[in-house]
């Protein structure tokens, strides 16, 4: 678990399922500007096409629904 505003720490949980080909954003966080966006995009660069990149929760205030205009592959729920 990592405390709200904590400072220097970057990080990204994805649940993959390779069987159903499926990458899940569980958890995204990052004390500096603009790593979200560093990290989605790693992410969906490094995933095969035919793969579906999914947020099914999203409580970010506006961080995934902005990635999604930005990355239509992303599909936020």
């Amino acid at each position: 678990m990592v405390a709200v505003g904590a400072e220097g720490i970057t990080g990204i949980e994805l649940l993959i399922d390779a069987e159903h080909r499926t990458v899940q954003f569980y958890a995204i966080t990052s004390a500096d500007q603009g790593c979200g966006r560093n990290m989605v995009e790693a992410t969906l660069s490094a995933m095969p096409e035919d793969w579906l990149l999914a947020v099914l929760m999203d409580w970010s205030g506006g961080f995934w629904q902005h990635m999604a205009r930005d990355y239509p592959r992303l599909q936020v729920r």
